[in-house]
Parts: structure tokens; sequence; C-alpha cells
């Protein structure tokens, strides 16, 4: 597969990354994204030197993820009881 370099910018820095041409979008999205985390926490603490807002974004974006994850858990759980209780009552000839 041909990788292509693009140029992404965070935090005022341009980082040169190669990477397939299906994946030129999402890493645009993704670099825009942790610029805006970022800017956002350098915002708040002025004097944060550059590596700590860099965890800190990645420890913010991280939690959020894993919050989504448990979220999507939750409603694939929520599905199953609705299918379940869809099933129970097909199997008494109920119609809607």
């Amino acid at each position: 597969m041909e990788q292509e370099q693009i140029t992404i910018t965070v935090l005022d820095q341009e980082y040169k990354i190669k990477c397939s041409q299906k994946e030129i979008e999402l890493l645009q999205k993704s670099a825009a994204y942790l610029d805006i985390k970022m800017s956002e926490i350098k915002k708040g603490a002025p004097t944060m030197t550059k590596d700590k807002i860099a965890v800190m974004a990645a420890l913010n974006i991280v939690s959020s993820y894993l919050n989504q994850e448990d979220e999507l858990r939750e409603f694939s759980t929520i599905g199953d009881e609705i299918e379940s209780l869809q099933r129970s009552i097909d199997s008494f000839g109920v119609d809607e």
C-alpha cells in the first residue's frame, strides 16, 4: 500500500506523517480534535508545558472514549432486553 506524507498542526507545531490515502481524512480529523483539546487545556493553564498538555489531552480523550464504550455496551444490553421482550410478546401472539 502506497504511503502519502501529509502535514498536520497541533498546538502550533507541524508534524509530517506518512499514511495511506484512505487514512488521511481520519488523521486530519484526529489532529484537529487533538489541537482543539490541547488548546483548551493551554488556555486554562498557560504555563503548563506542551508535554503535560499532551498527556492531559490524551487522558481526557481516552476517558471520553472509554465512557462512550461503556454507554454503547449499556445500549447493547438494553437492545438485547428489548428483543427478548419482543420475542415474549410475539410468543403470546399479541399484535402491536
